[in-house]
C-alpha cells in the first residue's frame, strides 16, 4: 500500500510541475481562455480546468502533449536510491 501512495504522490508532483509550466506559458502570452484553447486545439472548458489547477483532470501524457504543442521541451531525470 505504501508503494502505491508513494507512486501517486510522485505522479501528482510531476503533473503539478508540468501544469505550472503550461499555466506560466499561457500567462506570459497574456492569452484569454479562448486564445489558449485555439492555440492548443482544446475546448475552453478544458483550458479553464488547466488554468484553475484542476490537476486530477489531466494525466502526465495529456500535459506532455500540450507542452509539445507549445513547442516546449521537457527534461526528465531518474535518481536511483543510494545503496548502503
Amino acid at each position: 500500500m505504501l508503494d502505491m501512495e508513494i507512486a501517486e504522490l510522485e505522479s501528482l508532483r510531476i503533473r503539478t510541475e508540468l501544469m505550472l509550466a503550461l499555466r506560466q506559458y499561457i500567462q506570459e502570452r497574456q492569452w484569454t481562455l479562448e486564445e489558449a484553447a485555439h492555440a492548443f486545439r482544446q475546448s475552453s472548458p478544458r483550458m479553464q480546468n488547466l488554468v484553475n489547477g484542476e490537476i486530477s483532470r489531466f494525466s502526465v501524457e495529456d500535459l506532455l502533449h500540450l507542452l509539445t504543442k507549445a513547442g516546449l521541451s521537457v527534461q526528465m531525470s531518474v535518481k536511483c536510491p543510494s545503496v548502503v
